[in-house]
């Protein structure tokens, strides 16, 4: 069967028919090379899976590339929506922190005035017992209920404060940017350019 028509089967059939001859390769594709008719044989071969690759990514392609369109219509379509939307509940987030905050350092005062009030008492000779704690307490109890009633959550984030005390294995190497200072013959310590020789999939 050809590329033709494996690109015009479904999607199940294109599978099975693609894996049946990738069966037929591989059965015939343990070669010993070691003279020139077996090497023409390998060249052979390697042509086979050269155009199999070739009918199975057009085939995936077929598929995915109406998906990949659609998707990118649908995300393009929202995204000045979904777009708004974050830029309102940051905002209503960073106020509602900003209240809590407020309430909190409220809520510190107060506990700071109740305690003074009741160490005045107790100057003037006054025992626990003798004091209104109910009275003194309430301003407080007022703005705890309020701060409690803010709904919020801790959130474990990293910062880096000094790049150069970090231990050498929690560094990954920039290969992209060693590899293209490297060729254009910037020098960087530690690294060279090496070639490594690899048959390549011509036939």
């Amino acid at each position: 069967m050809d590329k033709e028509q494996i690109i015009k089967l479904n999607t199940a059939e294109a599978v099975e028919t693609a894996n049946q001859v990738v069966g037929n390769i591989a059965e015939t594709s343990r070669i010993i090379i070691n003279s020139q008719p077996t090497f023409d044989k390998a060249k052979d071969k390697l042509g086979e899976i050269k155009e199999i690759k070739k009918i199975v990514n057009d085939k995936k392609e077929s598929i995915t590339k109406p998906l990949n369109e659609a998707l990118k219509n649908v995300r393009g379509l929202f995204k000045p929506i979904e777009d708004k939307i974050d830029v309102i509940e940051n905002y209503l987030k960073t106020e509602v922190l900003k209240y809590n905050q407020k309430l909190l350092a409220e809520q510190r005062k107060r506990e700071e005035d109740a305690n003074k009030k009741i160490e005045e008492e107790q100057a003037k000779g006054k025992s626990l017992d003798e004091i209104n704690i109910d009275k003194i307490a309430k301003p407080l109890t007022n703005i705890t209920q309020k701060v409690e009633a803010i709904k919020t959550r801790k959130i474990k984030k990293l910062r880096i404060i000094n790049e150069q005390l970090i231990p050498r294995e929690y560094l990954t190497p920039n290969e992209v940017a060693i590899k293209e200072a490297l060729l254009n013959g910037i020098k960087v310590d530690g690294c060279e350019i090496f070639e490594e020789e690899i048959a390549i999939n011509n036939y």
